[in-house]
């Protein structure tokens, strides 16, 4: 029976990085690669995050001022302090300012056309008297401004995000 020779010192070292790296030397190739990527996957995954903040605060402050108008239907009147506690009791995690305002004017094919505060003044040179509608718009407003999560480069350091709603109660 032959013994086996005693390994080396360099023999150890060259059994050791065999181990670690692998017989062809490229697993290591798989960590520099995580550590190039990694960075950039952090940051995608860090705007998207913002991004889906950022539209769920605009849908929520929509939601809210489309709630002050549909109170408004509703009661087929205009009561601001009720339509203002129905936009912020619309909101969960977003704080709100709601304002409201009412008009007399006539539909076009793209807006609402402001014929006077009152429809009792309303000129009927401004719209045909038929046609006339009492309306009632809501906008919401959150109290503070959006700020993005890490504000550099490419994204502005804060949204002013409002919501308005326009309906017709008569």
């Amino acid at each position: 029976m032959s013994r086996q020779a005693p390994l080396s010192k360099t023999g150890v070292w060259e059994a050791i990085r065999e181990f670690l790296v692998g017989a062809d030397g490229t697993s290591g190739a798989a960590l520099v690669e995580f550590t190039v990527f990694a960075p950039m996957l952090v940051i995608i995954a860090i705007y998207t995050m913002d991004f889906g903040l950022l539209t769920f605060s605009k849908i929520e402050v929509q939601n809210a001022a489309q709630a002050g108008a549909q109170y408004a239907i509703v009661n087929n009147g205009y009561d601001s302090t009720a339509i203002s506690t129905a936009v912020t009791s619309a909101t969960k995690f977003t704080a709100v300012t709601p304002t409201s305002s009412q008009f007399c004017g006539c539909p076009t094919a793209t807006t609402v056309k402001f014929c006077s505060a009152s429809c009792d003044t309303c000129n009927t040179g401004t719209c045909a008297a038929n046609v006339q509608g009492h309306y009632v718009t809501v906008t919401a407003t959150p109290t503070t401004t959006y700020a993005p999560l890490i504000p550099f480069g490419l994204v502005a350091s804060s949204y002013n995000i409002s919501a308005n709603s326009t309906v017709r109660i008569k």
